[in-house]
């Protein structure tokens, strides 16, 4: 079959380096692997590096079964700003130019946000009669009402009405909805205006499970001895992820201090960049159990894993995230660690219900110290958790899995 995805924002096979897999890549990867001829159409502005994989527009033959389409756009500096906004009218305006005088595919999977393109590709194909599916991964536009005092939500809702009317257009011309939850996949069903359908349907947001290397492993292992975090009786929790204002640090920084306070022996090591990475370090400058680390690659991150005894992943409990199962969670359970975070919802349900970890009330740092002296006393606990967190990703989330299913839910119902 010939299937088209369309998703922008994320890395590419043409990128250089060694790009972490996301939803296009893993999703092309698991159709060309069941040997369906594959059309990835994407920004030619790369929203990670903020940079510009080509000024127009450019076909990319990667292989015999699949080709990357780049669509041009002006870029931007900032993840939130009207340069964003004339990014992807602009990203919408050149792909239904593109459209001109395309075949349309068999079956397409179109990623959204964002809302134009979106709306632009789903109604080309339902011209055409083509099955297309929505990706939701974000509560766009809904997303931005929470930004602003409940007051001022009825005046930001009027001046982004068009947003609102595109995305419910998108939703409705598609022929169904996937996302990364059940509750992704209610919400995205209601906006659209009716229940939840069969051709609806939640698939997780995990990534391909890469072997390091001997070398690879061992040259991580001696830069984490000389940054001085090495096996020991220290008991350690890792996070990894974008120092965002999505996370919850202040909560951290507290129970660290009052850890230390007890004399117990605990450090948490916080890995990362993002937006907020200067203000991280600033909080947790001399709080002498903490120890703030640049971004690090997946030797690193496994690494660091065999040095660790749990992960923590401190999301504030906004509905982006309560209705989701964020990739790290997903990333903690491949690396075979309990979880410890205060988020609810999809969440929640997952920790509890399969003893992966425990929940800590949100923005209570005593809370968060109980947790961690519970499973710093209890190594049964924690050994158990660990081992239901091994078996509950190979049984679900691992890449083969998910995006095998995917494919085929994609390719079965043409």
């Amino acid at each position: 079959m010939r299937v088209w995805i369309l998703q922008t924002g994320e890395p590419l096979h043409c990128d250089l380096g060694n790009p972490r897999p996301m939803r296009a890549m893993n999703l092309a990867d698991a159709l060309v692997k069941r040997g369906h001829q594959v059309v990835l159409w994407s920004s030619a502005f790369y929203h990670q590096e903020k940079t510009h994989r080509s000024l127009e527009a450019k076909v990319i033959k990667v292989s015999e079964l699949l080709e990357i389409r780049l669509i041009p756009s002006c870029g931007y500096e900032a993840n939130i700003g009207l340069k964003r906004l004339r990014d992807h009218f602009q990203l919408a305006r050149n792909l239904k130019k593109l459209l001109v005088g395309q075949n349309p595919p068999d079956v397409a999977f179109i990623g959204y946000p964002p809302i134009e393109t979106a709306a632009v590709l789903s109604r080309w194909l339902k011209k055409y009669e083509i099955p297309n599916f929505i990706d939701v991964k974000d509560q766009w536009p809904h997303y931005f009402l929470g930004a602003v005092p409940s007051f001022a939500r009825p005046l930001l809702r009027l001046i982004l009405f068009p947003y609102f009317y595109f995305g419910k257009r998108a939703l409705r011309d598609a022929s169904g909805i996937t996302s990364m939850s059940q509750s992704f996949v209610a919400w995205a069903a209601n906006y659209r205006g009716s229940s939840v359908q069969d051709t609806d349907a939640a698939f997780a947001l995990t990534a391909p499970s890469i072997p390091c290397s001997f070398e690879e492993t061992t040259l991580a292992g001696q830069w984490w001895d000389q940054q001085e975090i090495t096996h020991g009786d220290v008991f350690r929790l890792m996070f990894v992820g974008s120092f965002a204002s999505s996370f919850d640090f202040m909560t951290i920084a507290k129970a660290a201090q009052e850890l230390l306070k007890q004399g117990k022996k605990v450090e948490f090591v916080m890995c990362g960049d993002g937006d907020d990475a200067e203000e991280v370090r600033t909080l947790m400058s001399g709080i002498s159990n903490v120890r703030v680390i640049d971004w690090i690659d997946r030797p690193k991150i496994e690494a660091l894993a065999l040095r660790s005894a749990v992960t923590i992943a401190p999301y504030k409990n906004i509905d982006n995230f309560t209705m989701n199962l964020p990739n790290k969670i997903l990333d903690s359970l491949s690396l075979g660690k309990p979880i410890l975070t205060p988020l609810l919802g999809e969440v929640e349900n997952l920790v509890l219900t399969n003893s992966v970890g425990m929940l800590y009330e949100s923005g209570n740092y005593p809370s968060l110290s109980t947790c961690i002296t519970k499973l710093m006393d209890t190594p049964n606990l924690l050994a158990e958790y660990s081992a239901n967190a091994n078996k509950l990703y190979e049984d679900k989330y691992t890449n083969e899995k998910v995006y095998g299913e995917l494919a085929n839910f994609l390719t079965k119902l043409k």
